[in-house]
């Protein structure tokens, strides 16, 4: 025999590779803690003449209590307590460039330059993520050992703490994924004596793929955004109450003349703008926002340590 067709020998005929024209994401940590109802939303600040946001704090409804006063005697003034915080806003940005030759070739998507919109608000929202975890490892009060594992002990002394501290939900608590599965295995040894709540698909809708359930009344987070501490030995989680910590943003100003390059996303908060080449045959596409996050009340929050 002779002449035989072999795809061996089809080299002209075939391609050394296919590719699959749905695109698929590399794993990475999406989860935006944002939503959740422990942290302080101050919305919109833009247009206020400033880039820091002061919070007002003050000494009332119950923090100075009545005392008692004799028939004839004249009460006296009690001063007022009060404190302050702030939030400085700053501009954050992600960009990418794209040939044109990269566009028309693309099978998965990169055609159509719309596609960078949600990479552009996945960036902001992790970016938010990242800084809520950042403020929340600077609580003053730190509970656990470094090089030990998260234990339910540890995660009941900085719930104890703010219970002591009269400090009200609703509670959450952001760690480390590690932290989050040696706290699961610690509760699973106590053989039900405690209950884990797993989340519920209508939990996990209203506060993202981060959510991992509640134990004794505090919502538990997982975040790889979770700053490390002690060398990279450790990871620096933390547990807090509403008014702990605050994010601010400042919804990004229109430019006159650009309305056709410029596309706003995620509620205003990111503007998405296309920056063109001709003579290089590039695009930029650059994603800017504006926002700051602060603790606003260092007594409203524990950091939890546990080896990483």
């Amino acid at each position: 025999m002779a002449n035989e067709i072999y795809y061996s020998g089809l080299g002209d005929l075939t391609v050394a590779e296919v590719i699959r024209n749905e695109l698929m994401l590399l794993l990475a940590d999406r989860a935006d803690l944002s939503a959740h109802p422990a942290i302080m939303q101050l919305g919109d600040v833009g247009a206020q003449g400033s880039t820091v946001v002061k919070i007002p704090l003050a000494g009332l409804d119950g923090y100075d209590v009545m005392t008692s006063v004799a028939e004839n005697a004249s009460s006296s003034n009690v001063f007022l307590t009060d404190a302050s915080a702030t939030v400085t806003i700053a501009r954050y940005a992600l960009q990418r460039e794209i040939s044109g030759l990269a566009q028309i070739t693309s099978s998965v998507g990169l055609r159509n330059l719309l596609r960078f919109l949600s990479d552009m608000v996945g960036g902001y929202r992790m970016a938010k993520t990242a800084a809520l975890a950042t403020a929340a490892s600077g609580f003053t009060s730190v509970k656990g050992t470094t090089g030990t594992a998260m234990t339910v002990e540890t995660f009941l002394s900085a719930r104890y703490a703010l219970q002591q501290a009269n400090v009200n939900g609703p509670l959450v608590s952001i760690l480390y994924p590690k932290q989050v599965t040696e706290l699961q295995d610690s509760i699973a040894s106590l053989g039900g004596a405690r209950q884990y709540k797993e989340p519920t698909q209508d939990m996990i809708d209203r506060f993202g793929q981060g959510y991992q359930g509640s134990f004794a009344g505090v919502d538990i987070f997982a975040s790889s955004k979770v700053p490390s501490a002690n060398a990279g030995a450790d990871s620096k989680g933390a547990m807090m109450g509403y008014g702990a910590l605050a994010q601010a943003f400042a919804s990004p100003p229109p430019v006159p003349g650009a309305e056709g390059s410029i596309v706003v996303a995620d509620g205003g908060q990111v503007a998405v703008e296309f920056e063109r080449s001709a003579s290089a045959d590039l695009t930029k596409i650059v994603g800017r926002s504006y926002f700051g996050t602060a603790k606003v009340q260092d007594a409203l929050g524990v950091a939890i340590l546990s080896r990483r």
